[in-house]
Formats: structure tokens, sequence, C-alpha cells
């Protein structure tokens, strides 16, 4: 350091020190300057500075922050779509001294008491979260300026970019900034849009494929402030048959003898203008707005989709109390009081969503919000056009596939909207001749006189469980008494008719045990319909060609039209294997003799027969001829995701076809909770399948059966290899009990045998293929990581069709 340097330094320290009080800020000159937005809370925002200060007039007053997505990412795989809505928090602000706090309430922990030292109990119990300190301007009308409480990445984008491995993400504050047009006060909720902007040394593949610049991901982000319902709204309890989602919270205001655990209904508030059970007329109608940016015939479609749920309420006595209407010009989507259907685009198709903005202390829901991906439309069009590849009619071709297209987005439009009114899924609907839009449809393909025919592809309007679950949730009674009597009735009703209800938890993880309960499925009957499906599939294949094209499309693209053709029964698959080692049950209230039981031993062999086909050559093999169709991409053409993989460079694998699909039905099977169910229920009654008989079927349907010739060796080959791998791998599950692992133990042995005595006796070339399992058996049984084929290839994408 320089001697001046030093001196100055000493000077410096050597000198009076000066308190420097800030001038009082004048409030009312600082409100006239600025940009108002007033109403529910008034807001000011500072042109010249960009701050954005928050009048203090509501002190300890419990209201609704909520963060949501304006704009997206635009892509699925990342899962931050426009629309999007976070984490609904209660929250309130207190003053303490010259600070304003942003405090979040704990709806998890409560009392149902009038006792206010009970109510007191509770609340010291349990930590509280501050979300936010300020300091108060003071004045006629004290402000408080809220740039640091809305740039936050309060919404967790950095934490959703990590989680699907997108890099490291850091909000970068320098560079985000309150955008004034998005600050916005309506009566019941005030709006504040701000660009948050990310940095990452180190991007993922998802982001660079939407943004300009990975490395700088900069996200339009809304923090609303919303008022809380009015009272008069009466909760209605969650019943595990309702068919609806629920909130919970533990209340400690309950006696001993009664359920601490509460579950209310998320249902919109409707009311009869004459209340009671008789129909009448609503005082508000629960009426939804279609984003005016969806384009026609899609437009139309999503509007009479939606409208279908006017007919449940209708029949619940409601007249009018459901309506779907286009949003007016001078109506705003961020208005709180409107119900939304947004048409969101992204970069790849991806999943809707039905979402809603709901109260937590009732569970009452304040605002539907539906999300619609545009690009799924594009493929059920896709499936459509290779179903009709082989029609002559190619006008009627044409216009039967924008029909299927259409179908589907109106039941897609009708499922959305249906979460969003507090429905849950029903993956066993479809076993009720397609009770319920809230399942997931596969499209209905029809063999007529030996042709593929789509004209009924999908069933219009909602079905026998939506109409019973609208009259649960929403049914209107004269009296607490009347409701608790006629509730369970309907239940009982529902049972009695046979309907099925099946939500999440046993339905859509591949170790599901419910038989009934799927994704994607068709019939009453699972295994009857994968065989039915197969003969539709063999059809589609046989009929394939390039017809499936659009307009100029080159030819290298008909492998991607190909995949959901090939695939076909991949969702009836998952289905018929529910069978295996599979249960029955409902959600009774475990009276009158309700019980679960394992199914029939009658239905699960009938259902591995059927599940053994798909592992045949000949429904595995393509033919030459379509082979050589097949061909590859061109030009600045490339292969994605929706593009099976290839052992072979660019050009398209038939045996890796086989490999996908043959592995897809042997993970089934092969899945360890299946099988332990499988092994427990022959111990309890030895007329059911074993595991060591489930593994010799599977082998003698593939490895132990005659070797074939021509192109089907090869698949054969191929499924063998899949089949040992498979089976290694449930031996080495973690999840595989003991007891399984013996018997696997003792058929993996056994299949070692067997393979050492089938090299001597076969052609060199199989021998080879032979030999080559029996080390990788042995070496497998010993080590967990080894793996015959050691980089499997990738099933393309199937969900959401």
């Amino acid at each position: 350091m320089k001697p001046f340097n030093i001196a100055l330094a000493v000077a410096l320290m050597s000198a009076p020190v000066v308190n420097v009080i800030a001038a009082p800020v004048n409030t009312a000159t600082l409100i006239k300057k600025s940009q108002a937005a007033t109403g529910f809370t008034n807001l000011y925002y500072a042109n010249a500075s960009g701050d954005l200060y928050l009048e203090v007039d509501k002190l300890n007053q419990p209201f609704l922050l909520l963060t949501s997505l304006p704009h997206g990412v635009g892509s699925n795989d990342i899962g931050l779509d426009r629309g999007q809505l976070g984490y609904t928090r209660l929250v309130q602000f207190e003053r303490h001294g010259p600070y304003l706090i942003l405090k979040q309430l704990n709806t998890q922990y409560r009392a149902s008491s009038d006792n206010s030292a009970e109510l007191r109990a509770v609340k010291e119990a349990f930590a509280e979260s501050v979300l936010w300190r300020g300091k108060i301007l003071d004045g006629k009308r004290d402000l408080v300026a809220i740039n640091d409480l809305v740039i936050n990445d309060l919404h967790g984008i950095s934490s959703r970019l990590e989680a699907t491995e997108q890099g490291s993400y850091q909000l970068d504050a320098d560079r985000s900034l309150i955008l004034p047009e998005g600050v916005k006060s309506f009566e019941r909720n005030s709006d504040v849009d701000v660009l948050l902007s990310f940095n990452s040394k180190k991007a993922g593949d998802h982001v660079a494929q939407v943004t300009p610049d990975a490395n700088h991901l900069s996200v339009r982000v809304r923090y609303s402030f919303i008022q809380l319902p009015d009272e008069g709204y009466v909760p209605r309890d969650y019943h595990p048959m309702s068919g609806y989602l629920s909130d919970e919270y533990l209340d400690y205001g309950t006696q001993v003898n009664e359920d601490i655990r509460q579950r209310h209904l998320l249902r919109h508030r409707l009311q009869k203008v004459t209340p009671g059970s008789a129909p009448s007329e609503v005082v508000t109608p629960i009426t939804y707005y279609l984003d005016p940016g969806v384009p026609e015939p899609i437009r139309s479609a999503l509007l009479e989709g939606a409208s279908w749920w006017e007919e449940a309420f209708t029949q619940a006595g409601f007249i009018n109390g459901f309506k779907v209407e286009l949003l007016p010009e001078d109506a705003d989507p961020q208005d709180v009081r409107y119900n939304m259907i947004q048409w969101v685009h992204r970069a790849t198709r991806g999943w809707s969503y039905g979402s809603a903005v709901t109260d937590p202390r009732t569970g009452e829901i304040i605002k539907g919000h539906v999300t619609l991906g545009s690009q799924r439309v594009r493929q059920d069009h896709l499936i459509a056009r290779g179903l009709t590849a082989g029609w002559e009619d190619r006008a009627a071709a044409e216009d039967a596939a924008m029909k299927l297209s259409l179908d589907r987005i109106r039941q897609l439009s009708a499922h959305e909207v249906g979460h969003t009114l507090g429905f849950d899924h029903n993956f066993a609907a479809s076993t009720n001749d397609n009770a319920s839009v809230m399942d997931y449809p596969h499209p209905k393909i029809a063999l007529v006189d030996g042709n593929i025919d789509i004209s009924a592809p999908y069933d219009i309007g909602v079905g026998a469980w939506d109409r019973y679950i609208v009259e649960y949730g929403y049914g209107e009674y004269t009296d607490a008494k009347e409701e608790s009597a006629q509730l369970p009735a309907l239940i009982k009703q529902a049972q009695s008719e046979g309907l099925r209800y099946i939500g999440e938890a046993d339905s859509r993880a591949k170790s599901a045990s419910n038989a009934y309960a799927s994704l994607w499925d068709n019939g009453s009957d699972p295994v009857a319909e994968l065989v039915r499906l197969g003969e539709v599939r063999a059809k589609a294949i046989n009929d394939f060609s390039q017809l499936a094209l659009l307009k100029n499309q080159p030819s290298g693209e008909l492998s991607d039209i190909f995949v959901p053709i090939y695939l076909l029964t991949r969702y009836q698959i998952e289905a018929a294997a529910k069978f295996i080692g599979g249960t029955d049950y409902s959600y009774g209230e475990g009276v009158d003799g309700e019980a679960w039981h394992y199914l029939a031993p009658q239905l699960q062999l009938d259902a591995l027969e059927a599940l053994l086909t798909t592992l045949s050559p000949e429904q595995l093999v393509i033919s030459q001829s379509l082979q050589e169709a097949l061909v590859p991409k061109s030009g600045n053409y490339r292969n994605s995701r929706e593009s099976f993989d290839s052992g072979l460079g660019v050009i398209n694998d038939p045996l890796g076809m086989a490999e996908v699909l043959s592995r897809h039905t042997l993970s089934q099977l092969f899945t360890s909770e299946r099988l332990n169910r499988v092994n427990q229920a022959y111990l309890n009654d030895k007329e059911q399948i074993s595991v060591p008989d489930l593994v010799d079927k599977l082998l003698g349907a593939t490895l132990y059966e005659d070797i074939p010739t021509g192109a089907e060796l090869g698949v054969w080959m191929r499924v063998n290899t899949v089949l040992l791998d498979e089976l290694l791998s449930a031996y080495h599950n973690k999840q595989t009990r003991p007891e399984v692992k013996a018997q696997l133990a003792g058929r993996l042995a056994a299949t070692l045998k067997q393979l050492k005595r089938k090299v001597k006796r076969v052609s060199a070339y199989e021998a080879a293929h032979f030999a080559w399992l029996a080390e990788g058996v042995e070496e497998g049984m010993k080590e967990p990581e080894f793996k015959l084929i050691s980089e499997p290839l990738t099933m393309p994408p199937g969900s959401p069709i």
C-alpha cells in the first residue's frame, strides 16, 4: 500500500462519525407518482426506481399466497409449463415495530374448539414460517417495498431444474425485475408478475432445447395475493369411495375416540336458490372459460367436452349449475373469479393438468385451472394415420383420423375439468363399460369384416361413475341428518350397481396389485381384450404403408408413425399382467363381509397364456418388405425420443423392436412385488400358480420352445436374452423377498444345466447362443450388476396418448 493511502486511511479512521438520518418518505407523494393497481391489495409501482410498494392495510388477516407461471419453459420433461400453479400458502401480514413480516400459517395442525387455551396450545406446539420481512414507510397510508419478496424463487424453479437433472441454477437478482404491466389488482386478488433470471455453468439437454442460451434462463413468475372465500361454505367429509381429491389435517380438538386426522373433499361452492334435495336453479353457476387462443376445430371440441359435466350437475338437482364459455374479450384470466381452460404449447407432447386454487382450511375450490398440452392431439392423429394406412379410401381415412383426434380432445377436456371440480382418477372405470371420463382411455379399435374400424374410438358424455361423484360431492340436503343418511346410501347404490373405483394408489405403479385398475386399457375382461387387440395389431402391421405419412412428409418419418402401431398392445399387456398375483377389492367400509382376495387361479393362468403369446416370434417379427419400407431419416431429419432405438446405426432395427416389447411384458411379470404376491398366494392356496410354475411357463414358451427358422430365429434369440436378463434382475432386486429369491435361484440353476445340455444338441450357430447364455447366467448369479444386454434399448414414450 502506498504511504499517502495509509495516511488517508488514518485520517478517515480518526474523523468523527456522523449518523446520517434518511429523510422521511412522503408516502402520499410516492403514491401520486406511482402506477397504481387498487383492489384486494393496493399496489404502487414507482416507474423511476422500479420499486413496488404494498399498502399496509390488512394486518393479521389471513389470505392466500400463490405462485404460478404465466409463461412456461416449454419442456414437458422439466414440467415448468405455462399456467402451472404452485403451492397455495395461507399467510398473513404482521407488524412488529417498524417491520412488516409475511408469515405462513400452519394449516396441518389445528383444534376445532372454542377454547382459546386449546387453540393456543396447538399454535405454540408447532413451528411457523416467516417468508419475508420489510421495513414500513410510515405515513398517512403506510407502504412497504416488496421487491425482495417477489424477486425470489418461491415457486421452486431452481429446485425443479435440479430435480430433472438440468443443472444447478441460481437466481440472479441483478437480472431479475418486476414487470409493471403485470402488476394488477382485482376485486378478490392482486397479482405481481416478475421476470426471474437464473444462471448455470452447465445446462441440461431439455433446457438447451427450449432456450436461446441454456446457461441463462429467464421465466415469468406470478405472485397472487388472494382473498379467502366468504363465510357460509360447509365442508363435506371425505370417504375413500367418494371418488374425490381431498385435503387433510390433524385436529387436536377431537375426542380420543374420534379420528384425529380429518379429511375434506375438494369442491366448488354451489348453492341452490331453493335449498334442499329437490331440483332448483342455482345462486351462482360453476362457470369455466376457454382460452380464446385455441384454434378451430379444437376450440369447439374442447367447449363441447367440458360441457358434458352440465348433464351430471342437472341430474344432481342443480339447474343451470355448470356452464362453459369462451373467455370474453374484456375479461382478464388473472382474475381469480374466472375458472380457466388454458391451451399450452411445448416443444414436445406432454401431460395435461387439472389444478385448483383451494382454501386449505375447508377444501373449497376458489379457482379451477386446466392446462391442456397442444401437441397431444397430434399424437392421436398420428396413431389414427397409422391405423388407417391400409384403407383404400384415403378421404375416409383422413376424416376418420381427424374425428378420432377431436373425439379424444373432447374426452381430455372433460377429464381435466373434472380434476378441477375435485374429482380423482378412477382407473378401474374401463372395466365398467368406461363408466368415467376420469379414467385414461385407449382408443377403441374394432375389426369389422376383417378391416380396421375406428368410427367410435371414444365414448361421448360423462359416465355412470361421473354422475355418482357429482351427486355425492355436490348434492344438497335439507339438513345434516339427511346428508349423513343419504351419502352412505349413495355409496351402497354405486357398489350394488357394480361400479368399481381404484385411484392412484394401486393403479399407476408397475407393482400395483388391483387386477382391474389400469391406465390406457379397455374392456371388462383385460385378458380377452389383450387377445382381441393383438389381432387388431397384427392387421394394422400387415396393412401399414407410406400412406400414413402427411402430405410432403419424407419417407424417413414413417418409422415414427410405426412406433405406436408396433406397440399397440403395450397398455393392455400391463392390464393383463396385473392378473398375475392380482387382487380384487373395493374402497368400502369393511362391513358386510367385505374383504380382499387374490384372483382365481384359472383367471391368472388365462392371463399368463395371453401374455406368453406377446413373446412369440410370430407376433414380434415384421416382414422383410416392411423393414425395407422403414427407410432411415433423411437430410436434416433426425431420430428423436419418439423413435425406436437401434443397434444398427441409422437403420431401423427389427430385433431392437422385439427387444423393447418383449422386455415390456417380462418386466411386468418379473416385478418383485408381483412375484412376492404370487409366492404368498401359493403358500395359502396350492391351487394358485407358484413362482417356479410361472418361470417354467415363461421358459417353456421361449428358451425351451422349438427353435424357429428365418427371421424369427433372431427374434427368438433376442427374447431369450431379455428373459434371462429380467430373471436375473428380479433375483437380485432388493424388493424380492428371500423365499422368492430361493425359488428363482433354483430355476436359474436348472436353466443353467439345460443350456449346457442344449449346446451339444444343436448347430454351431445355435450352440454359440446357448453357450453364451449359460456363461451369462453363471456370471449373473454371482454379480448383481451383470447384464447379458449391457445397455438395453429404450422403449419410446407412450404416455400420454
